[in-house]
């Protein structure tokens, strides 16, 4: 059984990598940005949404319940089927990918035309290379989130994307320098994507040739035998399940591609600017993506860790089990996600000046940071779904979102521009958002303290908003004209972040938020505890004196 710390251990692990991830994925930016301008990395930004959304359909599906399905086997005692389990998960899956890949690269003519913008055509096709090797990431990846390893996985994903950034950086700089156009230079960046990729899955087949040393996965001696790699049985079963997780993990690709395909039109025949304008606009909006995906990286993690876990409770009828694991879910993604997205939007201005050199489109980044907070409830709430066999429904629900979406992106970009834009990510996940709680309450009964789960954490969260802020003011009328733009920026947001971190932690733990029963969940929640108690004991004996 899987022990206490391991489901938020496995969750924190995956967190941190991915913030790792994303910290590289942000500060190459700063360097592209130099390289191309703020047209090449609006360029560049149409595409990888396009990309991220064949990615998901080639893989999220598959890790979620390749992960589901290796939990119920070990659950079940049937160590001898797993070998068997990620065998045929590779053939369906490497399958997939070459007919995703073709039908992307087919039609990237359609598709460029319908982005208003031709010059997609070849950038398009480089990056749509990719998706012939992250299948069979995502099916090494799925094997060790079953195994409850998610050392491996946070690995192979900062070694993936530290070789992304390495290969974007050599060829953006390397074809700017012989005088080639900026659609040559992203298709190139584009074509690094790919090699990154097949790197990415040599280093995963490495991790597993070590666990296979420790803990041999094809210990049968069928394993020679097509039927032993092939049963269509398998697939349909796999695919009944994956498909609706594969929708549901859309959640912020489907939504960045709604804004891929009607912000350009929407700047161009409503705010009435040419195409070079509107390329230049979306640039300068996507800077808040990567911080927005960063700040909901929690909910993100748990929702993949919570599947495993769950699945193991439902299959031994352990529901005691399945309500603690959803209220630590919803807990801890409300508790982290409020003060991420917050923060956000605290250090927005730091952010841009650190990352970007000026303070465009910093209030669009800001409304960005506050739909951190919904997306980060968003995304453990589909994992906790998906982990009860209820997969099909935040499929559904993002069907519903994506619809809010499209109306909210006419309605607010026709009015407030890239700010109208940020302000329809918020609408949507919250919509979403509120559809998988309504449905969660109904299947799990969970005890929610309204004051204790939802106003103090929102009221400690705001002071930490206001104290954020201020830090990042302060700094930057005291610095003011003595250090160059992006330190000045730099220091603003360590400053915030700092701030933040102080004020709302010293809070969590002090008031206390966080139950001391939810610490024995928490890796070193024990050691944590006699820390707090210490504490508490000296403020105690203080105002008694």
């Amino acid at each position: 059984m899987l022990k206490k710390s391991h489901f938020l251990a496995g969750a924190l692990i995956l967190a941190i990598a991915g913030i790792l991830s994303k910290v590289i994925g942000m500060f190459y930016r700063i360097p592209l940005q130099e390289i191309v301008g703020d047209n090449g990395l609006g360029l560049y930004q149409e595409v990888y949404p396009l990309y991220l959304t064949f990615l998901i359909l080639a893989t999220a599906g598959v890790p979620v319940a390749l992960s589901r399905v290796i939990a119920e086997a070990l659950a079940e005692g049937k160590q001898g089927s797993v070998g068997q389990i990620l065998a045929r998960s590779m053939v369906m899956m490497g399958g997939i990918g070459i007919v995703l890949f073709a039908i992307l690269y087919a039609s990237s003519p359609l598709i460029a035309r319908l982005m208003g913008n031709p010059h997609l055509i070849e950038p398009i096709r480089a990056i749509s290379l990719s998706l012939l090797f992250v299948p069979l990431i995502a099916v090494l990846r799925g094997f060790f989130y079953g195994h409850q390893k998610m050392l491996y996985v946070g690995l192979s994903q900062i070694v993936e994307q530290t070789l992304r950034v390495l290969f974007i950086l050599v060829a953006s700089l390397y074809l700017v320098r012989l005088g080639e156009d900026t659609d040559t230079v992203i298709t190139g960046v584009n074509f690094g994507t790919m090699i990154s990729t097949l790197l990415s899955l040599g280093f995963l087949a490495l991790l597993m040739w070590l666990h296979n040393r420790k803990n041999s996965v094809f210990t049968n001696a069928e394993w020679g035998r097509l039927e032993w790699w092939y049963d269509r049985a398998f697939f349909r079963s796999m695919w009944k399940i994956a498909w609706p997780i594969c929708v549901s993990a859309l959640v912020i690709p489907i939504f960045s591609l709604t804004d891929s395909f009607l912000a350009i039109n929407i700047f161009r025949y409503i705010w009435n600017v040419d195409g070079l304008t509107a390329d230049t606009w979306f640039g300068i909006y996507s800077r808040g993506g990567p911080l927005l995906q960063m700040a909901s990286l929690f909910g993100s993690s748990i929702a993949l860790s919570i599947v495993p876990a769950i699945a193991e409770a439902k299959r031994q009828k352990d529901e005691e089990r399945v309500t603690t694991l959803t209220k630590l879910s919803l807990r801890f993604a409300w508790l982290i996600g409020l003060p991420a997205g917050l923060g956000l939007t605290a250090v927005a201005e730091g952010a841009n000046l650190a990352l970007y050199g000026d303070m465009e489109g910093t209030r669009a980044m800001a409304i960005l940071g506050i739909s951190a907070i919904p997306l980060s409830l968003l995304l453990a709430t589909n994992g906790i779904l998906q982990g009860i066999g209820k997969e099909k429904i935040p499929a559904l629900h993002l069907l519903y979102g994506v619809i809010v979406k499209i109306a909210a992106t006419f309605v607010f970009t026709s009015m407030f521009g890239m700010d109208g834009l940020s302000l329809s990510w918020l609408c949507a996940t919250a919509f979403v958002c509120m559809l998988n709680m309504r449905v969660i309450s109904k299947l799990v009964q969970v005890p929610i303290h309204w004051r204790f789960d939802t106003i103090y954490p929102l009221l400690v969260a705001n002071l930490m908003l206001l104290l954020a802020w201020g830090a990042t003011e302060t700094v930057g009328l005291l610095l003011a004209g003595k250090e160059k733009v992006r330190l000045l920026g730099a220091i603003e947001t360590v400053s915030g972040v700092g701030v933040g971190l102080v004020v709302y932690l010293g809070l969590l733990l002090l008031i206390p938020l966080i139950e001391d029963k939810e610490l024995d969940w928490l890796p070193g929640g024990a050691k944590l505890r006699v820390v707090i108690n210490l504490i508490r004991k000296k403020q105690a004996s203080s105002k008694a004196q």
